[in-house]
């Protein structure tokens, strides 16, 4: 792999993640383009051109570090990579279900985890969670479910909440 793709650590970088959904290495998570200078267009900034198969949900965003877009958000799958610190994990859900539910399952896979059961999540998106205040954190996955579905109960249906 091209030392570009590959960020400190030995993390793959933005462009590689992005290449790999939706087949573009651009840097930013932002649908379409924007223009930094609409007299001259002489910076223009590319992000996800189109709807992606599989999302991308940003633990990065909890903290408006930058904007996933819709493309990434609402891909044709309901199935999302998510980016937490230092690695990545899965969001799918076994049945599709209308972007308008109220309720639905999730279930969420993190191979560093060592996990020998299934986890599933219940999520409410009309529970009216209330985001979480500077300097307090919330679970991390939660915080991250909620950068799609602003505050949505999460229940844990039993398991352990990972914090």
């Amino acid at each position: 792999i091209n030392a570009e793709y590959m960020g400190e650590h030995g993390y793959c970088s933005q462009e590689l993640v992005n290449l790999l959904l939706v087949g573009h290495a651009t840097s930013n998570l932002f649908d379409g383009e924007q223009i930094l200078d609409a007299d001259t267009e002489a910076l223009r900034l590319r992000g996800i051109p189109h709807r992606s198969e599989i999302g991308l949900l940003s633990y990065y965003e909890h903290f408006d570090y930058f904007t996933v877009g819709s493309h990434l958000k609402q891909p044709v799958h309901c199935i999302w990579v998510v980016c937490f610190e230092s690695h990545y994990s899965v969001l799918y859900a076994k049945d599709t279900f209308s972007p308008d539910a109220e309720y639905f399952d999730l279930y969420y896979y993190d191979q560093l985890g060592m996990q020998d059961e299934e986890i599933r999540l219940t999520i409410d998106t009309l529970a009216g969670h209330a985001r979480v205040t500077e300097g307090t954190l919330g679970p991390p996955l939660e915080d991250t479910i909620r950068t799609k579905w602003l505050g949505a109960g999460v229940d844990w249906n039993g398991h352990e909440r990972i914090e």
